[in-house]
């Protein structure tokens, strides 16, 4: 058994570095380069345009984030579609795409995965805020699994990261304030000088302390450093390389007087060959992402109850080729080697090369695990006729802690006509165990006498998904419109069994262990319509109904709304020194949190101006109306200004 095991992995391991190797290899070079279109790239990992896409595809461009006047990630995808970027107590924001879990939606910056938290109630919890919004070109947003290109984690759907390339040379300084943060960011674009042409630029940012019904939010400062270039090896021929890094000294305060204290702080550094040849494009990348993690808990007697040490690591070796094979097929194949590292006190001593450590007159063991995983993919972009396009894809996975897993998806645009075309999607996806929910093995003690266990189970088994979703879209003179109706069926979602007891001496003791034991069917309907009045004001609305329950228990899923709709009035005079803006109000209906159904309204306007070519401010009010809810961190009217210069 062992043999044919590692015989397998053997075979898939040089299956994949064969298909990574093969892609930089150009065909017929003589030749013109083959052109693709110029849109989005996620949905399929080669350029296409949004209409021709099958899957539901949404992007936010810079435009967009300047003209809300996003002072983080979290803001520009406010009016996101069928998003839930709802806050989770003090520990940042969901990510919900189209009622799954925030740990089954994957959050890639420039198509890489980023080392972070990873357990249920921490995964993605605080991504998009670590995330330079001064850098984002712009935010591909795909709904529906994409387990078929991407791998894991993608049952919601791939918010995709985009950050900008070197332009011309020019420096901007950009400065702003509001209820939640006030933010310095500095960009120096050096433009291109010889054959290389780089991006330097940082931000920092001051977290501002805001109080909840029992504790406060994380505040205190954060900043960015991104340094990226381009070296053009030939016309058609470039290497990328990056450095990133974000750090953040964060504290939160308890009602007890206690205190938690976190210092974290990410590096991500990597090095990406691309490609374009007569048929296709090419691409050979390699990258690396660590995030350290130290927690100090602090009682108000000024003694420490607890710390928590925790390093992520995350090695990707991936590359793919797309090829064009005539008229009708365009093919992309690709494969992957990712490495996924976690060491901490959580593990105590389950994982591998166990110690101890002693801080603040406290010992804890801490011990490392690591999974490998290995992959490839192929895709085919089959234009049946002028009217067909069929895009069928499949991808296997194989981990040395899980077995194999084939993800499937095909999708299809049929074009009525120019103006409506009809879209479907039948895909399958997964979500593999983490380290963590392998084998946490942590004891934690928040206050004197309450004690709180987890273990993790290796004998779990990854989350399934089988989705399909139908829609209908055009556009006719000043209107347009879509429709889409969406389901979703999970098996083996990854829980914990919870018990609690009370030991003389000990106090209460919380005991939690990760299993395989949920199931939940999510279905829904997505509208959109919209009518440009006239060259300046553009009239939208969004409604999103969704219906997310447990298959076992038939109860409603938590932290999902049923019915959210939005009414938008956009405004742009599209003048070099104009005006720009966003009056959005928005109902939510039936917001199930606590088995307690919320209902609640919002008014928000964003105005923006170009003061000449050089210059710009915004101001912006969110909740107008001062709606408050303590229950889901809704703290009523927040402000946010701020302006930027280009020297």
């Amino acid at each position: 058994m062992k043999i044919r095991q590692y015989r397998t992995k053997s075979k898939v391991a040089l299956l994949s570095l064969g298909i990574m190797a093969a892609s930089i290899l150009p065909a017929y070079a003589e030749e013109e380069p083959y052109q693709f279109s110029e849109v989005v790239v996620t949905a399929t990992r080669t350029k296409q345009n949004i209409k021709d896409i099958p899957a539901s595809v949404e992007v936010i461009t810079r435009q967009d984030i300047e003209t809300m006047g996003a002072d983080s990630v979290v803001a520009a995808l406010k009016l996101a579609m069928n998003l839930n970027l709802s806050e989770a107590g003090m520990t940042g924001n969901q990510v919900s795409l189209r009622g799954m879990n925030t740990n089954q939606s994957l959050i890639l910056i420039d198509g890489r995965r980023m080392a972070g938290e990873d357990t249920g109630s921490t995964m993605n919890y605080y991504e998009l805020n670590r995330i330079n919004i001064n850098n984002v070109e712009r935010i591909e947003i795909v709904r529906g699994p994409v387990s078929s290109l991407y791998g894991s984690d993608a049952l919601g759907g791939v918010i995709n990261i985009i950050m900008r390339k070197s332009e011309k040379p020019q420096t901007t300084v950009g400065l702003s304030s509001g209820s939640k943060q006030q933010n310095a960011s500095f960009r120096f674009d050096l433009g291109k000088e010889g054959k290389w042409a780089w991006v330097v630029d940082s931000l920092f940012t001051e977290i501002k302390e805001r109080s909840r019904t029992d504790s406060t939010n994380m505040y205190g400062p954060r900043q960015f450093y991104n340094i990226s270039g381009t070296y053009d090896i030939s016309p058609d021929k470039n290497l990328d390389v990056f450095y990133e890094r974000m750090s953040e000294h964060l504290k939160s305060g308890f009602t007890d007087g206690s205190r938690d204290y976190y210092t974290n702080a990410r590096s991500s550094y990597g090095i990406n060959y691309r490609g374009i040849s007569s048929r296709g494009n090419y691409e050979l990348r390699t990258y690396f992402n660590q995030l350290e993690k130290n927690n100090d808990t602090l009682l108000e007697s000024g003694t420490y109850s607890d710390f928590d040490r925790a390093k992520y690591k995350t090695w990707v070796v991936d590359g793919k080729n797309t090829v064009k094979l005539d008229d009708e097929h365009v093919l992309t194949f690709g494969g992957e080697y990712r490495s996924s590292y976690y060491r901490g006190t959580r593990l105590e001593d389950n994982g591998d090369h166990a110690s101890t450590i002693i801080e603040h007159g406290i010992s804890k063991p801490i011990s490392e695990k690591e999974i490998k995983y290995q992959a490839a993919y192929i895709q085919d972009e089959w234009a049946v006729n002028g009217k067909l396009l069929i895009i069928p894809s499949l991808r296997y996975d194989n981990s040395n802690k899980f077995g194999d897993d084939f993800s499937p998806k095909i999708g299809m645009t049929y074009k009525m006509d120019n103006n409506y075309r009809f879209k479907a999607n039948f895909g399958k996806g997964f979500k593999a165990p983490t380290v963590s929910e392998l084998y946490m093995k942590m004891t934690h003690r928040p206050i004197p006498n309450m004690t709180v266990i987890v273990a993790g189970n290796p004998d779990l088994k990854p989350e399934k998904s089988t989705n399909y979703d139908v829609s209908f879209e055009g556009e006719r003179g000043n209107d347009f419109g879509k429709v889409t109706y969406f389901y979703n069926d999970v098996t083996d979602l990854i829980g914990t069994d919870d018990t609690m007891s009370y030991i003389p001496g000990t106090g209460m003791v919380y005991n939690s262990k990760y299993v395989n034991i949920d199931k939940a069917k999510i279905r829904g309907i997505e509208l959109e319509a919209g009518r440009h009045l006239n060259d300046k004001f553009t009239l939208k609305s969004a409604y999103n109904y969704l219906d997310a329950e447990n298959s076992k228990t038939h109860e409603r899923l938590s932290s999902r709304a049923k019915n959210r709709y939005s009414l938008q009035l956009h405004y742009d005079d599209i003048q070099n020194t104009g005006i720009s803006g966003i009056l959005w109000h928005e109902w939510v209906r039936d917001y199930r949190y606590v088995e307690t159904d919320y209902n609640y309204n919002t008014l928000n306007f964003v105005i923006n101006k170009k003061w000449n070519d050089k210059y710009d401010s915004y101001f912006g009010i969110d909740n107008i109306l001062d709606k408050k809810i303590d229950a889901l961190i809704l703290e009523g009217r927040l402000w946010r200004f701020g302006m930027s210069i280009t020297i």
